[in-house]
Formats: C-alpha cells, sequence, structure tokens
C-alpha cells in the first residue's frame, strides 16, 4: 500500500511539472524573445512563479471615493463579490469584471476602477491635509483619486496631462467624483517647470514608460515593446524627473513610478537623479513591501525603490520609489492668477440662486473664462492650457445662471432639494439614460438626484415632473 501511495504522489508531481512546463512554453511563446532573453536573468528562480501566475486572469480593483461615501456605506450597496487591498485603506479586489457605464454608483462617482498594483503609489506615502500636490502624467485619474482621497477638501491638487485627449477624460473624472480642490491642466514638464517653481509639497510622476507590467492585460502592449523603446522611455523619464525637481519645495516628496519591469527604466533612472540631486530615498509602509521585492542596487540605495510583480501580489507590475529633497530651490513663481472677481451684476445673478439651493453663498467664487467657479486655494489659475478649476457653477445667460453638471456632483450633498434613490429604484435607469422622473416630494426648482446617498446630477422640477439635466455624454446605454 505505501508503495501504491508513492507512486501516485509521484505520478500526481509529475503531472503537476507537466502542467507548469505547457504552461511556461505557451506565456514565453506570446513573450517577445528579447524581453524573455532580458528579464529571466533579473527575476532568476523567481521566473517560473512569474510565468505562472502571469498565465492566470488579470486582477482587478476599485478605490472607493471617500469624497461621496465612505467605505462602510459602499460594501452595504454594492452587490459584487470584493475583497480588501491590504495595503490601502478605501480600495478593494474584485473578481469579476465591472460594466462601469451600466453601473449606477459608478455613474455617481461612489467608486473608481483601477489596476490593484497601480495603488501601491500614491498608499506609499501619506499626504498631510491642506498640502499642495502635483500629478504630473495624471489621466485617467486613479492616482489623482487617491490623492483626493488623503486630502478630502483641504490643500489643492493640480492633475495635470500632456495629451489633450486623455486630460479630457481626467477632466470628467474629477467632476464624477466630486473634487472641489483640483485643477485639471494640459501644460508639457517645461511649462510645469516655468510655471511653479518651489511650489509642492508632493509631486507624482507616473513617467511613461514601456509598459511591461501591463503585457497580462494588454496584447497591444506585447507587439508594441521593443528594447528600443525601452531605452527611449528610459532617457524621456529622466528628462522628466530632471525638469520637474524645481517645482518642488525643499523636503518635499517626489514619487517616481512606472508600470515596467525595465531597470533601465526604474533603477538606473533614479540613480542618474540622484548623483545629480540631492535628494534622499524613502523606506514605503510595511504594508507595501509584503507585495513587493527590493528594487535591483545599483551605486545608489536603489534597493529601497520597491517592485510589485503578478507572483508578490494581487496586481500586474509596477515600480515606485519615494524620494525626499534635501537641495533648496532658491527660484520662487511670479504668479499671476486669471481670475476674476465677481462683479455687481453677476453677484445679483448668483447670489439669490445659490441662496435658494445651498441655503448660503460660499466663499471663493470667481469669474474665469466666461464662467462662474468655485475656488478654494490662492494657488494661481492661468489663462491657457487650464481644462478645470475647482468648480464650475454654472455660466449666465440672459441674466440667469444656467448651473454645470460639476456643481450638482460637487455640491449636491448641500443642496436643499434633493431626490435620494436606491439603485435598484427604476428611476435610475430612467434618470441615467436621459428621461424625464417623477416624483411628488420634491419642491419646484433645481434640484439634484443621489444614488445611495452619492450626487450624480441636477434637475429642475415643475409639479412633481423632473426634468433631466444629466448631460448627454455621460448617459448609461441601454444595450
Amino acid at each position: 500500500m505505501r508503495k501504491k501511495k508513492k507512486s501516485y504522489a509521484s505520478i500526481e508531481n509529475n503531472f503537476c511539472v507537466i502542467i507548469k512546463i505547457v504552461i511556461n512554453m505557451k506565456e514565453e511563446k506570446r513573450l517577445p524573445e528579447k524581453f524573455i532573453e532580458l528579464r529571466k536573468p533579473l527575476l532568476k528562480e523567481d521566473w517560473e512563479k512569474f510565468i505562472v501566475e502571469y498565465s492566470k486572469e488579470a486582477s482587478r480593483g476599485l478605490q472607493v471615493n471617500t469624497l461621496k461615501i465612505d467605505s462602510d456605506s459602499f460594501l452595504k450597496c454594492f452587490d459584487k463579490k470584493i475583497e480588501k487591498v491590504p495595503y490601502t485603506k478605501n480600495s478593494f479586489y474584485i473578481e469579476e469584471e465591472l460594466k462601469a457605464g451600466k453601473d449606477p454608483l459608478h455613474h455617481a462617482g461612489s467608486y473608481y476602477v483601477q489596476e490593484p498594483s497601480a495603488m501601491i503609489v500614491t498608499n506609499s506615502v501619506t499626504i498631510p491635509k491642506k498640502s499642495i500636490v502635483l500629478d504630473v502624467c495624471a489621466s485617467p485619474g486613479g492616482k489623482s483619486v487617491g490623492i483626493l482621497n488623503q486630502l478630502q477638501e483641504t490643500g489643492i491638487l493640480i492633475a495635470n496631462e500632456i495629451n489633450p485627449t486623455r486630460a479630457k477624460t481626467l477632466v470628467g473624472n474629477i467632476e464624477r467624483i466630486g473634487a472641489k480642490n483640483a485643477i485639471v491642466t494640459n501644460f508639457n514638464c517645461q511649462q510645469l517647470h516655468d510655471l511653479y517653481p518651489n511650489t509642492f509639497d508632493f509631486i507624482f510622476l507616473d513617467t511613461p514608460c514601456s509598459g511591461e507590467g501591463m503585457f497580462r492585460k494588454d496584447d497591444n502592449a506585447i507587439q508594441e515593446w521593443s528594447e528600443e523603446n525601452v531605452i527611449s522611455c528610459s532617457k524621456r523619464s529622466l528628462e522628466l524627473i530632471d525638469t520637474i525637481n524645481a517645482c518642488l519645495k525643499e523636503n518635499g516628496y517626489l514619487i517616481y513610478s512606472t508600470c515596467t519591469f525595465a531597470k533601465e527604466e526604474n533603477e538606473d533612472v533614479i540613480e542618474q537623479f540622484l548623483k545629480t540631486h540631492h535628494y534622499e530615498l524613502i523606506e514605503v509602509p510595511e504594508e507595501i513591501k509584503k507585495v513587493t521585492t527590493a528594487g535591483i542596487v545599483t551605486t545608489e540605495k536603489t534597493d529601497i525603490c520597491r517592485r510589485f510583480y503578478p507572483h508578490t501580489g494581487k496586481g500586474e507590475g509596477q515600480f515606485v520609489a519615494v524620494l525626499r529633497k534635501k537641495e533648496k530651490q532658491m527660484e520662487t513663481a511670479n504668479w499671476n492668477s486669471a481670475l476674476q472677481m465677481l462683479s455687481q451684476q453677476e453677484k445679483q445673478i448668483i447670489f439669490p440662486f445659490l441662496e435658494e439651493l445651498l441655503g448660503k453663498i460660499p466663499n471663493h467664487l470667481y469669474h474665469y473664462k466666461d464662467k462662474i467657479i468655485y475656488y478654494p486655494h490662492d494657488l494661481p489659475v492661468y489663462k491657457y492650457q487650464v481644462l478645470s478649476a475647482g468648480v464650475t457653477i454654472g455660466t449666465i445667460e440672459k441674466n440667469r445662471l444656467v448651473p454645470h453638471h460639476q456643481f450638482f456632483s460637487c455640491f449636491g450633498k448641500e443642496i436643499k432639494n434633493q431626490l435620494n434613490l436606491k439603485k435598484e429604484d427604476p428611476r435610475v435607469k430612467q434618470y441615467l439614460t436621459g428621461y424625464e422622473i417623477e416624483d411628488n416630494q420634491v419642491k419646484d426648482g433645481w434640484g439634484v438626484i443621489l444614488i445611495e446617498g452619492c450626487p450624480v446630477g441636477g434637475f429642475k422640477a415643475t409639479k412633481g415632473k423632473l426634468k433631466n439635466h444629466y448631460p448627454k455624454g455621460l448617459r448609461m446605454f441601454t444595450s
């Protein structure tokens, strides 16, 4: 009997080895040969673990948007199976694919879909409230959401994106989550360098890279990969970090990250940067260390950096380095804001509207680019390449204020005329698809629709009929 058990165990072990070999052959076949040649020695004995994990389905995650809802309340109304991400406060793994465009909770901005390994970036530091923060390459907005969750409604975030199309996506996400203290800009790094010297307490630079960490979930990343592109990205990343450095205050933090495994784009960039600038590398929290490996050693202490692989944690690929600035930055900004004080005529139109809806007149109201905005900070708002600043309250047309969607998303919880719906209410789908809905409890005039307590958009009521003011470009597809 003992021999049989040993024989069965031996067969089972051999079978597992064969399966692993088949998986390795299948997955390695998908990867560029040069990538295997370069990264296999990098991972050494962990290469087989990497390939076996790489053969599995990509991990998914979401951040709860605490600007609109706390995690406990979110869990009560979110009906899909989720599991806490251990190195974050308000994020979760999700097993099944989310169809966010058809989910009322997503429309209402209660959460943001984000790949789990990317969550280590903003969770690598604690951002004190009232901080001034720059997210250099911000679109589509995952890092910005993480930053704003820490700031809450204090301080200010500049969420910048150089690509105009991606910048518009960023604007939409900032509006959806209801952020009041963000500016969305479309500058390049040199422009940021010139406009904001010695300005920020924290700078996040998630630099464009060769995307090796996205191979499992994006076949295009595999097809576009080349050794030449790795070298090109490495040079560009060094230029970006060198340029943006001037925007950081003394003792400020620069968080450099990529979604690639290439040493040339990660530790080598940090090594070269440290040789020419007076910074020190800072340890990340222990929770992040548990799901990452140490950085590759160079002539600098780059083993303090962290690498996230599919076999070290539930997620794709990420590199992060936290640097603290030791050198003094003598240059200061010569600010010239394009914000204008409200005229007496504008006040006469705007103040009654806000008094009726909010029961108060907020401070920090300005005229900017033919819009009325709420902007609660003294950081300048420039005239050009600013796509959004603070909250767009609305525009004045024919001596009346026409409210903007962002006003309802950001100030919705403070608006007195509310209709708060459960997500199962059939009127939710009606509203999100653009139809008029009915309710006899709301008062005539402007008001806000909330879904599970999260403001989603505006309406104008007349005798129980609520005219829909949810923007056409955001409406839910019914097919």
